[in-house]
């Protein structure tokens, strides 16, 4: 298993991971008329766009013998009553549906989780929905706590977001 950046050449995948993953994490809780709709091509221009230009976000992928299984986008907190300069924000860590429990969330998280910290941040911040229990396990598993702040996306069927925190250096 290695984590490296994600580079030109790695949306197709990335696009095919995150239809995959978004549609098992959420199936029962988005409308089945919004993961019907999720379409690879259109995810793929998306990811090649994110890589093609420089922002503040960062991505990174996870390979297992040198095949993208998992991917991670981060970068400075975006919530306006954080400090980019202080908070860190985990925006997504999507895994292929069939690697789920083999550790490549584990290992992309501890790849962020290790960048804030290099990088002088002083916590790192995710939204999380409500309902995606596995989700919430790893991240409690990696010393995240909820702070309670909720929000509704009403791009992804008015589902209820929930805000963890981690603590870094501490």
């Amino acid at each position: 298993m290695e984590v490296r950046k994600a580079k030109v050449g790695d949306e197709a995948r990335m696009a095919e991971i995150q239809v995959a993953a978004w549609r098992r994490a959420y199936s029962g809780i988005m409308s089945p008329s919004l993961l019907d709709a999720l379409d690879i091509n259109q995810k793929t221009d998306m990811w090649r766009n994110a890589l093609e230009r420089a922002g503040k976000g960062s991505y990174i992928v996870s390979e297992v013998d040198g095949h993208v299984e998992g991917f991670a986008v981060f970068g400075p907190a975006r919530d306006q009553d954080l400090d980019e300069s202080e908070s860190a924000e985990i925006v997504s860590i999507n895994i292929d549906p069939d690697k789920w429990g083999v550790g490549l969330g584990r290992s992309l998280l501890n790849y962020m989780i290790d960048r804030f910290s290099a990088d002088g941040f002083g916590s790192v911040h995710l939204w999380v929905v409500i309902q995606n229990e596995r989700a919430i396990r790893l991240y409690q598993r990696n010393g995240f706590v909820s702070e309670g702040k909720i929000k509704t996306d009403p791009k992804h069927s008015d589902i209820q977001e929930i805000r963890f925190l981690r603590y870094l250096n501490r």
